[in-house]
This record gives C-alpha cells, sequence and structure tokens, in this order.
C-alpha cells in the first residue's frame, strides 16, 4: 500500500461507497416511512411482506402430471399460514381467469369479477373482512409451470422478509438503471476534485523552484481552497522564517571574518618584527583576544544549533550567590563591590545551570565594566523568579536598547569586548522560554532584567 495516497482516488472511492449505499437505504428508507402510515393511501408497513409471501405460494406451484399446474402447500407455505391465521393465496390462468387447483376458495370467490379484466398488478381488499389491516395483491409472473396470476392476502410483515425486500430491490433491472449512474457520478466527482485540487499542484510547482537563491519568494495563495489556504500560508510563514535565520546566520559568519580579520592582522603584523621587545607580551594578548573571540563563536553556534536541557530545577537565589562569591576577587581588583538582594526562600527555575552560568557571568561582567570605582553592582533575584542585574554606570541609550542583542553589535570601535555577550545572553534566555530587557537604572546606569516562569515548587513555597 502507497504511503502517499491519492487524494482524488481517495474521494472519488468515497462518493461511490456513498452512492451505493445510499442506493442500498433506499428500500430501508421507504420502509420507514411507511411505517409512519404516513403514505398510507399508497403503502403501508405490510405490503413489505408480500414478496415473501408471494414467493413461497410460487415455490408451491407444482405440475400436476395431467398437463396442469397446482398448488401444493409446501412445508414452509404452511407454516406461514399458520402463523398468519388471516393469509389467503391462489393463483389464475391469465387467459381464462380460471384458478389454479389448490387455491384458496375464499379468495378465488372473492376475485371471481377480475375474470373480466385483463390485469398484471392489482391491490385489492374483501369487502366484508373484519381485520382492517388485511390487504392482498394479485401480480402475473413467470413461475416454473407457466405464466400465471399469483393472488396473496393478509400476508404481514416480519423480520426474515427484509432480506427478500433488499433482494428484490436489487434486481438486474435496478441495478442496470442505477450503475450508469453511479459510474457518470464517479467521473463527475473525479474531474471536479481534480479541478479543485489543481491550484494546490500549481503551488505545489512553484514551491519546488525555490532555492537558497531565492528564499525571499513566496507561494501565491490565489485561487487556493479555503481548507487547504491555512496550509500554504504556514508554508510561507516557514519560509521567512527560514529567510530571516538564512540572513542572520550570513550577518554572523560576516560579522564574525570581520572581528577576526583585525587581530590576525595585527598578530602578522608582531609576527613581522619578532624583534620588538614587546614580541611576546603583544602577540599573547592577541592570542587571547582570537581565543575569546572563537570562544564566544563556538558558544553561540553551540547554544543556535540543539535545545539545552531545560528540565532541570534550579534555585535562582542560590546559584547568583555562588556566581558573586566567585567574582568578588575580580570585583576587589577594580575597586568595586557586588550586593546581593534575594528572598529568603529558594526561588526555582527550570532550566540548564551551566547556560544560566553563562548568561548572568556576562550581564556581571558587563555591570562591573560599567560601574564607577567604588560603586556597587546590585543583583537582586525576586521571588517572582525575576533576576536584575543594576549598575550605574553610563547606562543605555533608548535607541540602541534593542541593537544591544544584536550579535557583534557595539556603539563604537573603542568599545571593548566582541559585541557577543548580550546576543548569546539572550539566545540563552529565550531558549529557557524567559524574557530578557534593559531599563534605565533611577539616578544613571542600566538595569537588566531576565523574567523566568517560576516552577510550581517556586510556588508553593511562596504561599
Amino acid at each position: 500500500m502507497s504511503a502517499h495516497p491519492s487524494l482524488s482516488k481517495r474521494l472519488v472511492v468515497y462518493l461511490i461507497f456513498v452512492q451505493i449505499a445510499a442506493f442500498l437505504l433506499t428500500p430501508l428508507n421507504a420502509l420507514l416511512i411507511s411505517l409512519t402510515g404516513l403514505n398510507r393511501d399508497m403503502m403501508t408497513a405490510n405490503d413489505w411482506g408480500e414478496k415473501r409471501a408471494r414467493a413461497l405460494v410460487v415455490d408451491s406451484l407444482v405440475d400436476s402430471g395431467d398437463g396442469g399446474p397446482s398448488l401444493r402447500p409446501s412445508e414452509a407455505l404452511r407454516d406461514y399460514a399458520e402463523a398468519n391465521p388471516g393469509f389467503r393465496y391462489a393463483a389464475f390462468f391469465p387467459q381464462t381467469s380460471a384458478a389454479v387447483p389448490g387455491s384458496s376458495p375464499e379468495l378465488t370467490a372473492a376475485l371471481a369479477s377480475a375474470g373480466r379484466v385483463h390485469v398484471s398488478e392489482m391491490k385489492f381488499r374483501i369487502a366484508d373482512d373484519q381485520d382492517p389491516n388485511a390487504f392482498g395483491r394479485v401480480r402475473r409472473q413467470a413461475t416454473p409451470v407457466g405464466d400465471l396470476l399469483v393472488a396473496v392476502y393478509g400476508y404481514r410483515l416480519h423480520a426474515e422478509d427484509l432480506l427478500h425486500v433488499l433482494s428484490a430491490f436489487l434486481l438486474d433491472a435496478n441495478l442496470i438503471i442505477v450503475s450508469p449512474m453511479i459510474i457518470c457520478a464517479a467521473l463527475l466527482a473525479w474531474l471536479v476534485v481534480r479541478r479543485g485540487l489543481a491550484p494546490l499542484r500549481a503551488a505545489a510547482a512553484e514551491a519546488t523552484r525555490i532555492d537558497m537563491s531565492s528564499i525571499d519568494r513566496r507561494i501565491a495563495d490565489a485561487g487556493v481552497p479555503r481548507e487547504a489556504l491555512p496550509f500554504v500560508e504556514a508554508v510561507n510563514q516557514a519560509l521567512e522564517r527560514l529567510e530571516k535565520g538564512i540572513a542572520a546566520q550570513r550577518r554572523f559568519t560576516a560579522n564574525a571574518a570581520h572581528e577576526l580579520r583585525t587581530p590576525v592582522a595585527i598578530m602578522c603584523a608582531h609576527i613581522d618584527n619578532p624583534d620588538e621587545e614587546t614580541f611576546r607580551r603583544d602577540m599573547k594578548r592577541d592570542a587571547r583576544r582570537i581565543r575569546s573571540i572563537l570562544e564566544q563563536l563556538l558558544a553561540a553556534a553551540k547554544i543556535s544549533s540543539h535545545d539545552a536541557a531545560l528540565a532541570e530545577e534550579i534555585d535562582l537565589r542560590e546559584l547568583i550567590l555562588n556566581m558573586v562569591v566567585d567574582l568578588m576577587p575580580l570585583a576587589i581588583d577594580n575597586r568595586k563591590k557586588i550586593e546581593v538582594d534575594s528572598p529568603s526562600s529558594p526561588v526555582i527555575a527550570r532550566g540548564d545551570p551551566r547556560a544560566l552560568e553563562s548568561a548572568f557571568a556576562n550581564l556581571i561582567d558587563n555591570a562591573l565594566r560599567a560601574e564607577p570605582e567604588g560603586g556597587i553592582v546590585l543583583v537582586r533575584v525576586r521571588a517572582d523568579a525575576t533576576v536584575e542585574v543594576v549598575d550605574h554606570g553610563e547606562g543605555v541609550d533608548a535607541a540602541d536598547r534593542e541593537k544591544i542583542f544584536e550579535p557583534f553589535w557595539r556603539k563604537s570601535e573603542a568599545t571593548p569586548g566582541t559585541g557577543l555577550g548580550l546576543a548569546i545572553t539572550k539566545e540563552i534566555v529565550e531558549r529557557h522560554h524567559a524574557q530578557i530587557s534593559v531599563a534605565s537604572t533611577p539616578g544613571g546606569g542600566a538595569t537588566f532584567r531576565i523574567a523566568f516562569t517560576p516552577s510550581p515548587a517556586s510556588r508553593r513555597s511562596d504561599a
């Protein structure tokens, strides 16, 4: 079986099944209508039992041996007559209207007047019958002993009669009438489905022409069926995200090459003058700068390539305290201080502790660089799983608050660093489904804020 079945074929097959089912359900629908009594003048529920009763009579017609037919009730006919006390049956010769031997005398007498009229089918009722639901039918049909008029009267509808009704409905004559209709409907459905899916085929052909050199193209949605429109829109949105991602990777590669070109050029210049007194010191400095850039590039690539394990529960308060202890010597060497403001109870968030350490280290390191000598960098942990890093330096202009998170962005060439720290921090934060923002510190400076989604454990501790 194909893993990709044809939608057109499936729809056509379903339509054929529906039509066949409707055809087979037609007698059931007519039976239900007759059971309601709405069309009593045309057909009653008991009329559906007439076919089986007549079939039992036909099966009881035998050749009497003297050249003429006679009615000899079969066991099935006797059982039927016993179950329906008012049941009568008879057979007549069409030319003479004479009754076949074995016919019910009562029914033969009631239909004696029919001898003056040649009939092929007739519904009748015996006038003096006390049963208001008793009716009879006379039908002309071919039997094993010749062409006869078969009459039945007082038949009733039984459960086993339904099979006879269905078989009668599936006569060759009915199938000959219905089959061309089903075939024509199937062909029409195939044409309609094929024409209806033409816009999808056109959209697919258009999608195959999109490659890296034409990633800005989109699939036209003109004429696309309403049911398929969300799929086409989703593909276009995916192409738009892909275009943005490729553009960002291209910018990242170009900026990385530009960022590495300068320290490499400086190192090459120093190599050309190995006799200078500062050669070893300059080479070490250039090597450290290149290594720093490469480490940041590798970190950014690692974060972008796969999601970190974000299921571990982390106490943000404890994580920040440990980091501040590690960074305190650096702050003291620069004649600055770090202060921590946190609640007494744990503040739990889910994430990767090593990735979050890298993000917080970047923010605290930037804050120490910006903080004036003798100042205090404040790291505040709130009970709602929000972490703030506050400095009192020059701050960040409102126009630059979005740019500072872009890779390799620096306000000027004189700004130290590679411009990757905040970009990596933002990437880590977004991977943790958190938000990072920057605002002005009252009195001057910048306040970086990371808002996590508190874990259930943190909410319970607050309660």
